[in-house]
């Protein structure tokens, strides 16, 4: 899902990185806030797969 939102920021340029309240903001929905939020999420999956290696 991050190759999506940063081609996203990519392609809208400038404008793909602005906050939805920010003066020049084209989007309704926040491409930035998205973006930020999807690479923590990944971040988040791996605990799982660590917990089984310790008890493993």
């Amino acid at each position: 899902m991050h190759r999506v939102y940063t081609l996203l920021t990519q392609v809208m340029g400038a404008t793909g990185v602005l906050r939805t309240d920010a003066p020049g903001a084209t989007v309704l929905q926040s491409i930035e806030a998205s973006y930020r939020s999807v690479w923590v999420l990944t971040f988040g999956g791996g605990t799982n797969e660590v917990q089984r290696d310790i008890i493993g």
